[in-house]
């Protein structure tokens, strides 16, 4: 599982709050044997780890590494979104088996995360948060923004409740997939 996104900057933080409702089991097996309610779980492990900003690495290469030292059979990455359409803040979640490429949607491309660069099938979930303000504009007017006009990322004004229902919203969904055995109670105790 990989997080990504900045839990300092609310619209980004998508990813490390997921994080926190993701019921991390890879180091079970080898810490807790006794717990037999936990053996032959699966394994999983939840990597959050902040943006090229505040680590100075590109999140590809953290995520590789972490691929290389792990051998997961797949890698779902969670991020938030930007869209074209205002109607779509906060309310739709994005699937997709291609791979995802963070920061695209807010001009500030990073590498990609996908099969091809993990070597590991890879799942992108993600939930738009942000939309800038020239497709707003344009949406409105019906007329194309001159480019030499500033542009600015746009979002909801109740966004701290909405990313906070969207993460929980991944982060259960995520749980429920990997997890059936489990009952949303049990998870909910679990990922408190």
């Amino acid at each position: 599982m990989a997080c990504l996104g900045n839990k300092n900057i609310t619209p980004d933080a998508i990813g490390p709050m997921s994080a926190e409702k993701i019921l991390a089991t890879r180091h079970i097996a080898d810490e807790l044997p006794e717990l037999e309610e936990f053996s032959g779980i699966r394994e999983v492990s939840v990597l959050a780890m902040g943006v090229l900003g505040q680590t100075g690495i590109e999140a590809a290469e953290i995520v590789k590494s972490v691929c290389e030292r792990t051998s997961p059979d797949f890698v779902i990455v969670i991020d938030a979104l930007a869209c074209r359409d205002s109607e779509r803040l906060c309310r739709t979640v994005q699937l997709s088996t291609t791979g995802i490429s963070p920061g695209s949607g807010v001009q500030n491309s990073r590498k990609e995360l996908s099969e091809k660069t993990l070597g590991v099938p890879v799942i992108a979930v993600g939930i738009p948060t942000v939309i800038d303000m020239h497709t707003v504009a344009e949406k409105l007017t019906g007329r194309e923004v001159k480019d030499d006009t500033p542009n600015m990322m746009v979002t909801p004004r109740d966004i701290d409740k909405l990313v906070e229902r969207s993460s929980k919203l991944i982060g259960f969904a995520v749980d429920r997939a990997l997890f059936p055995e489990f009952s949303f109670e049990e998870l909910e105790m679990l990922c408190s």
